[in-house]
């Protein structure tokens, strides 16, 4: 490994280190936004945050206040993709170290196995004791050398275990941050951050690849959780959680919109396709018996209102939602349990 690439793998460990020597020093705890602001801040490329931080005195940085600076620069939707990736990014950071430390490591063991049979050989073949006692004076060195790396390997991979820990901290804030804790389906704002990437994505390459979206809600489902409780009501939306995901496909993306209300995003699947999709929901929902839980009770069977609409060329996230609702809203006018879509003109 050259120097040029070493000096690369450690960028990134030594902004780590800097951001932790920051935050103990203010006598914080290392949690991922705290963490995040830190580690953005020494990286140096958020001028609006670094400013914001430089302007307020040492003593007035509580945790609560990075709190909310951490809110102000991360949480929008323009950071939301940086925040979803900066767990990888020190992942990669981590891997990167690892691979400096094996290499040293392997380099100083080799140095020394090397010196140590040149020693030999030299010490065999010629008389003159200056040859000889200088090279064992170079394997005296090496082995010195070689403690001294083992003691720097040591130290690094009790750097490389901290921060290994909190990648893992990361990542669980990164999914608990786009699940719903109820269902742990995508939550909305999830959702609402991979509709607009979706488009986005279609309109910066001219696609054609079509975009479909299913609005799904659960019929009559404030009198069911009036009639049987809340408890057996957050049963049911488990229940509609789990048959969603199993009758999409792999690329789909499921999501709770908010209430009894689910999202189906369907990328690459035409209007036809959306709605076969959404009918096999809507009939393994209606054909599943539902039980209570505890007493094992018929509680009757769960039906769904869907509606479908597939994407026009250039229309925005927001209509393709809106028109999505609006045939959810159809489906319930025409008795529920069923489904509405119809494409719009030019799509």
């Amino acid at each position: 490994m050259t120097q040029a690439s070493a000096d690369i793998a450690s960028e990134g460990f030594t902004i780590a280190l800097k951001a932790l020597e920051r935050i103990r020093g203010l006598g914080a705890v290392p949690d991922p936004p705290t963490f995040e602001v830190w580690f953005t801040y020494f990286k140096g490329h958020n001028r609006d945050l670094n400013r914001e931080l430089d302007a307020i005195a040492p003593d007035s940085l509580s945790p609560a206040r990075v709190q909310a600076i951490h809110h102000r620069h991360f949480a929008t939707s323009r950071h939301l993709e940086q925040f979803l990736t900066v767990g990888q990014a020190l992942g990669s950071e981590t891997r990167k170290v690892k691979t400096v430390i094996e290499v040293a490591s392997g380099s100083a063991a080799d140095y020394g196995i090397s010196l140590q049979s040149a020693a030999q050989m030299l010490g065999d073949s010629i008389p003159a004791m200056s040859f000889s006692e200088l090279v064992g004076s170079l394997v005296r060195s090496t082995s010195a050398v070689q403690q001294t790396n083992a003691l720097l390997q040591v130290q690094l991979k009790q750097s490389e275990e901290q921060f290994r820990l909190l990648q893992e901290n990361m990542e669980t804030l990164r999914i608990e941050s786009m699940t719903d804790p109820l269902t742990r389906l995508a939550n909305r704002k999830y959702f609402d951050f991979s509709l607009m990437q979706s488009v986005a994505k279609a309109d910066d390459h001219d696609s054609a690849a079509p975009l479909s979206l299913a609005m799904v809600d659960i019929d009559h489902f404030k009198r069911f959780n009036d009639l049987y409780g809340h408890t057996t009501g957050d049963d049911v939306l488990r229940l509609v959680a789990v048959t969603l995901k199993n009758n999409v496909r792999t690329s789909d993306l499921v999501a709770r919109y908010g209430g009894d209300e689910f999202a189906v995003l369907l990328p690459s699947a035409r209007l036809e396709d959306a709605m076969a999709i959404g009918d096999q929901i809507r009939r393994a929902i209606a054909e599943r018996p539902l039980l209570r839980r505890t007493t094992k009770e018929s509680l009757g069977h769960v039906t769904l209102s869907i509606g479908v609409a597939m994407r026009a060329p250039g229309e925005s996230a927001e209509l393709l939602v809106e028109r999505a609702d609006r045939h959810l809203y159809e489906a319930k006018a025409n008795g529920r349990n069923c489904l509405v879509g119809q494409p719009v003109e030019g799509a």
